[in-house]
């Protein structure tokens, strides 16, 4: 088997194999392949023919204020002659060494059938949440409303500021992509607007393709302020557009400025990371303890023990444990849980999914303390 880059001439083939995989339909695919990027695609070809084809696309992810180095493994589409042999295994295992020699440490996605994933060595690290809000209750909340327009040519180099200060203080949220900024901004089905608050303190790009619902394709808040000023001015819609729905977080800004009704979860799923280099991953990662470290044990996979020094949020991961102290062992397969603060020490410890002494997993508990992780967009 071959896996190459995708070229011009393979287009008709993706739009096959994705007509086949995912239904859609050759406008779909085109624009989709359009918004990511034709050099994010791999094709892999058995004995001449087209087995699989799907995405790679290089991206981060911020944990502890620094963005982690990563990359979405996305729409994996295998040929109907090709299912059933295991070849999604060895799809997911080639996309993470073509990932880790671009420089990624963390590879993600999400699953359509999690055995298979979680068998190749990727496990839950965060959640995607969808919410839905009754338009009339948001024009009730109390804040002062400064907006102002911006042209959808210049939104990314306004928008984009604002949304990294905002991932400093979250956990999951990609360090974006040409594709994920292109997907917020497609114009295929609606023309977005795109609306920025108060001294550039969050902002808001908006749909309104669907009848009695708008939809907020994008936002970020980087106080409660903005965050109540975005809600208010989606009420001000409301003699048109019952609903307002939007992308948020486990301890969401938008649900927390709610008032106690008029809001409800509507979607939620979970992503999967398989870290590719668990001690480049935790050095990279920032951390909100300081002045401490933390020895770890990596059972059934790469990494082996290692010391994690942090001094200032920063770490620095060396072979090997501390001498004369106690180590924290967590299996492998557990491990992005873990580092992404989707599972905490303690309750793998109770699960049977980690091991040490009462000290050290709760020093490993301070170490992974964060906001709950999650993301904006499904890739």
């Amino acid at each position: 088997m071959v896996v190459r880059k995708a070229a011009k001439t393979d287009l008709s083939l993706i739009v096959d194999a994705y007509r086949l995989a995912f239904a859609f339909d050759e406008e779909r695919t085109r624009c989709y392949v359009e918004m990511t990027g034709l050099d994010c695609f791999r094709v892999l070809e058995s004995v001449g023919q087209t087995a699989a084809v799907w995405a790679v696309v290089p991206c981060g992810h911020w944990f502890g204020g620094r963005s982690v180095p990563a990359a979405n493994i996305a729409h994996v589409a295998i040929q109907p002659e090709f299912r059933g042999g295991g070849l999604a295994a060895e799809i997911l295992d080639l996309s993470c060494e073509d990932a880790r020699r671009d420089g990624a440490v963390l590879a993600s996605l999400f699953a359509s059938t999690r055995p298979v994933y979680r068998r190749a060595g990727f496990n839950l690290a965060g959640h995607e949440m969808v919410y839905e809000a009754e338009t009339s209750e948001l024009y009730k909340i109390r804040q002062d409303l400064r907006s102002r327009r911006v042209p959808l040519e210049k939104a990314r180099g306004v928008l984009e500021p604002i949304y990294r200060a905002a991932c400093t203080g979250q956990s999951g949220l990609l360090d974006r992509h040409d594709a994920h900024w292109n997907a917020h901004f497609n114009t295929v089905q609606c023309v977005p607007s795109v609306f920025v608050f108060g001294d550039d303190e969050g902002y808001a790009v908006i749909d309104t393709s669907r009848p009695g619902l708008i939809e907020i394709r994008d936002w970020a808040a980087i106080n409660g302020a903005a965050a109540r000023q975005i809600l208010k001015f989606t009420g001000t819609f409301s003699t048109v557009f019952e609903k307002a729905r939007w992308h948020g977080a486990p301890q969401d800004a938008l649900v927390f400025a709610m008032p106690d009704k008029g809001w409800q979860l509507v979607h939620q799923e979970e992503f999967l990371i398989r870290i590719l280099d668990p001690a480049s991953a935790l050095s990279a990662r920032g951390y909100a303890c300081s002045d401490t470290e933390l020895s770890l044990a990596v059972d059934g996979g790469e990494g082996g023990s290692c010391r994690l020094s942090i001094c200032g949020g920063r770490a620095v991961c060396t072979p090997g444990a501390i001498d004369g102290g106690s180590v924290l062992s967590v299996h492998a397969s557990h491990l992005a849980s873990l580092y992404s603060g989707f599972r905490s020490a303690s309750f793998l410890h109770r699960a049977g999914a980690a091991d040490g002494d009462p000290e050290t997993v709760a020093q490993a508990d301070k170490v992974f303390a964060g906001p709950f992780p999650w993301v904006a967009e499904h890739f």
